[in-house]
């Protein structure tokens, strides 16, 4: 019978830095039902810092690949050009029209109620509207 050992000796306990992070957040968009007759509140999640930009941007992101199947829609341009926020209003890219159908007008009104800002061009609605 034959018997083996490693040659390592022991060594003192190594410490690292503090483990890496991730930041995920919960953030709230607003979509036009298939049906256009109606808003539906769409969740994404995000990894990253947020900002009151960050649910417009995913907005105008567009679709994702579930929401498509689920035959839901947006009545805003997609576009990758981002809002930016000039002290607590979103101001749209450039390219990006003020919404001119009613259901673009609530998708950005409600996405920004849920991000607590307001959108410049765009006046306040009743918050039933959003559901």
């Amino acid at each position: 019978m034959t018997l083996t050992a490693c040659g390592i000796r022991p060594t003192s306990i190594l410490t690292g830095a503090e483990a890496p992070t991730v930041s995920s957040h919960s953030v709230t968009i607003y979509l036009v039902t298939p049906e256009r007759d109606g808003l539906v509140r769409r969740t994404r999640e995000y990894t990253g810092t947020l900002d009151i930009t960050t649910a417009m941007n995913l907005l105008l992101a567009g679709l994702t690949d579930e929401e498509r199947k689920l035959g839901l829609v947006s009545e805003l341009p997609t576009t990758s050009a981002k809002a930016v926020a000039v002290q607590n209003v979103i101001v749209m890219p450039q390219g990006v029209e003020p919404p001119s159908s009613k259901w673009a007008v609530f998708q950005v009104h409600c996405t920004a109620l849920a991000s607590r800002a307001k959108v410049a061009g765009v006046e306040s609605l009743p918050n039933e509207n959003c559901p």
